[in-house]
């Protein structure tokens, strides 16, 4: 027999609620609210690069700065332009004659293009996420495509219709919206970790709205 005891996984009991009190959660909107010049940065590419647009929201303050400008340094094409131009003053004839130089100069301009894709992606709303400085409320999911993902069915959504509020999620992931309605749960919040960004169909940062 094994005499190793099984850890208990950490229960984050923090209330995220918009009605919270807690005075760490209230402070970090609260400064996500006023963003400075660093912030701010972060937060524009934070929110258009597709890793990070739906998980920012639960970041704090100083994490959203750290990733977001470590973001702006890989994805904007500084390094291969810092060796074009130091290659171009050392050596300006064997720059013009290396066909390195040429596949430098595509590898700028492809990097460059990618930057452009992230930058034209539009953002996604700081809204309902653990550290949002915005926190609104289920309205139904009015807007966004419907797939069998997102949207619950007729049977399900009779299940909960007398339900005021949704149960504990306990964390579950659900395959769709149906087997959330099924199992009692919906208006699932960003700040839950059973939120997905396939079950909002409006990416308002309320997944299985009832």
């Amino acid at each position: 027999m094994s005499e190793h005891k099984l850890k208990k996984e950490k229960v984050d009991t923090t209330d995220y609620s918009a009605s919270t009190t807690d005075k760490r959660v209230l402070a970090e909107r609260d400064a996500n609210a006023h963003p400075g010049f660093f912030l701010r940065g972060a937060n524009w590419i934070l929110s258009r690069f597709f890793l990070t647009r739906h998980k920012y929201q639960n970041w704090t303050k100083s994490r959203r700065i750290i990733v977001g400008w470590l973001l702006w340094l890989i994805l904007l094409p500084i390094i291969p332009i810092a060796v074009i131009i130091m290659w171009y003053v050392r050596d300006p004839e064997g720059f013009k004659k290396s066909p390195w130089a040429k596949a430098l100069v595509a590898l700028a301009v492809v990097w460059a293009g990618y930057f452009g894709v992230v930058a034209t992606n539009p953002s996604q709303i700081d809204a309902n996420g653990k550290y949002s400085p915005i926190q609104t409320t289920a309205d139904g999911e009015k807007a966004g495509k419907m797939d069998s993902v997102n949207t619950a069915s007729a049977e399900s959504k009779d299940k909960i219709a007398a339900q005021t509020e949704s149960k504990d999620s306990k964390g579950r992931k659900f395959v769709n919206c149906t087997a959330a309605f099924d199992a009692g749960v919906f208006n699932i919040k960003r700040s839950n970790s059973s939120y997905e960004p396939r079950l909002d169909r409006d990416s308002d940062g309320i997944a299985c709205e009832k």
